[in-house]
């Protein structure tokens, strides 16, 4: 008998009013998802800036187990240079009730992130 529920399908749509790293250009930026152990990316928005947009689908498996890494998603922006890459922001979304109920729509809602 199998531990995996079915597959969580999240939405990165944009994030707004990054922190700026830049004075002089618009910083190209990624989305970082973690649920489960696991860590998926964005496609990195070129000249993003502070409002980014991305648009895509990122799925995970979703298991029976309980504990909090597999009830909660930690998202993460970051800032892509040449060698090196710069937190801009995260925050975590507690899932439960969209587990629970089998679905959930984002769009009037929104994660708010912890300025660095």
């Amino acid at each position: 008998m199998s531990s995996e529920l079915g597959t969580l399908v999240v939405v990165v749509l944009k994030a707004r009013n990054l922190n700026d790293k830049h004075r002089f250009h618009k910083q190209d930026v990624f989305a970082q998802i973690v649920f489960n152990g696991s860590t998926k990316r964005t496609a990195v928005d070129v000249r993003g800036g502070q409002n980014p947009v991305w648009d895509e689908e990122i799925r995970f498996s979703v298991t029976k187990d309980s504990s909090d890494k597999n009830r909660t998603l930690e998202v993460s922006c970051w800032e892509k240079e040449s060698k090196t890459e710069d937190l801009l922001g995260r925050g975590k979304v507690d899932i439960r009730e969209t587990l629970r109920t089998g679905e959930f729509d984002g769009a009037e809602s929104s994660i708010h992130t912890l300025g660095l």
